[in-house]
């Protein structure tokens, strides 16, 4: 009765609102949706309808989705937070693999999110990340690996170029590469819906150049430069089928403008921004679902606010009508957050089958959805695989929550070399980042956790990075900080530094820069206590002031997890020995609440959680440049 009453005001207010009619003058079919709490609008006859073209189609509009599973390319798993990338950013670190620079070798290139200077712990989402303030700090640039014949990778920061004056990214949500200038070397779009902010910033646009470089180019070819909007899905495809890519994103702010923002390729490069059509969706990706040789639009939205999952279907002009989709079965009650969609022939049956990334509420729990394409604009839904289920009982109050494992990229490649495609993962989190779901024909698939996946795929750490020591030299420096700047000021409060003098120190062949703008200079009086016991005294230089602290490495084995604790002798910085508990190595993990805010004010809270994150690179530079074999020690960190 209640669904009858609902289905007659919507019926009422959908014949006062609906106005639009189907390309070929007729009116929609209206239909009920799944489960009853909405009409769907269809351009003849909606899901029973075959494609009237299919037969006659012979062209395919290339979708980024082809560029990202190129089965040309090698393909292996990529290090998680390879340096600098862990110093850069926040969180969210997510990559595209292709041949940047036409040398045959699959590069990397990484986004993420800026690491603010004023966050706010406990907020519930990325919007809230620095309170009811905006987000302010450094603005990370994408960072590229170029790939080598040996298979390491080479950071090369000199090849991305930034001359914005406020360069760089915010939250980097979707990496859109493709050939957008039409010069035979691919570009990328960068979706940034900004963190700190429900209203969005900007995006970024690289286009490649003669010199081998990628220059960001929205003021030269984005019709609208700086045009803000939150944009959590993106995808990149010839949605117009002129031969070039185009660039779809959604605008949560919906309401107000449009749920598609279509940015339309002219073939040079200069994308000219429009309205076009859509469906307030969470995860978008273009892909050709009814054979019809144009791209449509697989919505996934966010179920939990009633919104629409499913496709919206390509008028053939570049347009997503929003009247003319066909809609899947929510999973609102458990796994109704949608981050990311992606399609593959799955049965090699001619077309083209869909996987969703689902999560619970704020990010709880996470899943797999597919669904079977059958022809003819009907679909099959396999139901639901479970990746991390969260206790029936976790409630929380925010994102950053310890089950928040959600999958933000799905690729496709026969990994198992069985000749049908299978289903990698990636994510931010150990328990997902490169689960692989392994196709066993007729829609059977098995769960192959990362720890278990060791033979189908290779696996690149952050050895086999390589950063050149130009690079690293011009990285050799402090840089002024918020934190920084309360040490210098606390320091002139509390009274002098005792040092002992640079010369005292053996220095590092190039210092160690750390995200706090502390560097480590040099070292002495290293001492292996036992194998998985080290101690040194380091010179560090932060803001304008040199001092030494000494670090206590020790690993454990049960956890896995190598502790780098800091210790402060008597005399250290003035007032500061009134402020530890006392000069024995004391980790971060240890300091009680009080201590750990009054070092926090004294701006050298930053320091030390510094050390500890770097605890590997910096056990990687004492065996570097000292006369003691530390490799045992080193050995232990894989």
């Amino acid at each position: 009765m209640k669904k009858l009453f609902l289905l007659l005001i919507l019926s009422f207010f959908s014949a006062q609102s609906f106005a639009g009619s189907c390309p070929d003058g007729s009116e929609p079919v209206k239909s009920v949706s799944a489960d009853g709490t909405y009409f769907v609008y269809n351009c003849g006859g909606g899901n029973e309808q075959a494609s009237s073209s299919t037969a006659n189609s012979n062209t395919k509009a290339l979708a980024g989705i082809d560029i990202e599973n190129d089965p040309n390319l090698d393909f292996f798993k990529p290090p998680k937070m390879p340096y600098p990338t862990d110093e850069l950013y926040y969180y969210g670190r997510m990559w595209q693999m292709a041949d940047f620079n036409n040398d045959g070798y699959s590069d990397v290139l990484y986004i993420g999110t800026m690491k603010p200077n004023n966050v706010v712990y406990g907020g519930e989402d990325t919007g809230t990340s620095c309170g009811t303030e905006r987000c302010e700090g450094f603005h990370p640039l994408p960072t590229l690996f170029l790939s080598r014949e040996d298979g390491k990778l080479t950071y090369s920061p000199e090849l991305l170029i930034d001359n914005r004056e406020d360069s760089g990214m915010s939250l980097g949500r979707q990496l859109l590469v493709a050939d957008y200038n039409n010069d035979k070397v691919l570009d990328f779009y960068v979706a940034d819906h900004g963190i700190g902010t429900h209203n969005g910033v900007r995006d970024s646009y690289f286009l490649s150049q003669p010199n081998g470089t990628w220059l960001e180019s929205s003021e030269t070819h984005l019709s609208h430069s700086n045009f803000v909007v939150f944009d959590h899905g993106g995808a990149t495809g010839d949605i117009d089928n002129d031969g070039d890519m185009d660039v779809v994103i959604t605008d949560l702010q919906w309401k107000k403008r449009t749920p598609f923002w279509c940015l339309i390729n002219d073939g040079t490069g200069y994308l000219k921004k429009r309205k076009c059509g859509g469906s307030n969706a969470f995860g978008l990706e273009l892909a050709d679902m009814d054979n019809d040789g144009d791209l449509d639009a697989l919505v996934g939205g966010h179920e939990f606010s009633n919104t629409f999952t499913g496709i919206v279907w390509n008028n053939g002009k570049g347009d997503f009508p929003s009247y003319n989709t066909t809609p899947f079965k929510q999973y609102k009650n458990k796994w109704g957050t949608i981050p990311e969609v992606s399609a593959s022939d799955l049965d090699s049956d001619g077309d083209l089958d869909i996987v969703y990334s689902r999560a619970g509420k704020l990010y709880v729990g996470t899943a797999v959805q597919i669904i079977e394409n059958l022809g003819n604009k009907k679909f099959k839904d396999h139901g639901i695989i479970p990746l991390v289920v969260p206790p029936a009982d976790f409630i929380t109050t925010n994102e950053g929550n310890e089950w928040n494992d959600f999958i933000e990229m799905i690729k496709f490649r026969d990994l198992d070399k069985d000749g049908d495609i299978d289903i990698y993962l990636s994510s931010a989190s150990n328990k997902t980042n490169g689960a692989v779901i392994i196709n066993n024909g007729d829609f059977n698939f098995s769960l192959i956790k990362p720890s278990k996946a060791d033979e189908l795929y290779k696996k690149l750490d952050n050895s086999s990075v390589v950063i050149p020591k130009k690079v690293l030299t011009s990285l050799a420096k402090t840089k002024e900080t918020e934190t920084s700047k309360k040490f210098e000021s606390s320091i002139k409060k509390n009274g002098k530094v005792a040092f002992e003098g640079a010369n005292k120190f053996t220095k590092f062949d190039i210092g160690i820069p750390l995200s706090s703008g502390a560097l480590l200079v040099g070292f002495k009086d290293l001492k292996v206590l036992y194998d998985s016991k080290v101690n040194v005294r380091a010179h560090i230089k932060y803001g304008n002031i040199d001092f030494s602290v000494g670090i206590c490495f020790e690993y454990y084995p049960q956890n896995t997890f190598m502790a780098a604790r800091t210790s402060f002798n008597k005399n250290d910085w003035g007032g500061l020995k009134k402020i530890m508990p006392s000069s024995r190595c004391i980790g971060i993990w240890e300091l009680k609440d009080n201590n750990k805010s009054k070092l926090q004010e004294l701006g050298i809270f930053a320091v030390m959680e510094d050390i500890q994150e770097n605890a590997f690179q910096i056990l990687e530079a004492l065996d570097n440049n000292s006369t003691i074999d530390l490799s045992d020690m080193r050995s232990l960190i894989k």
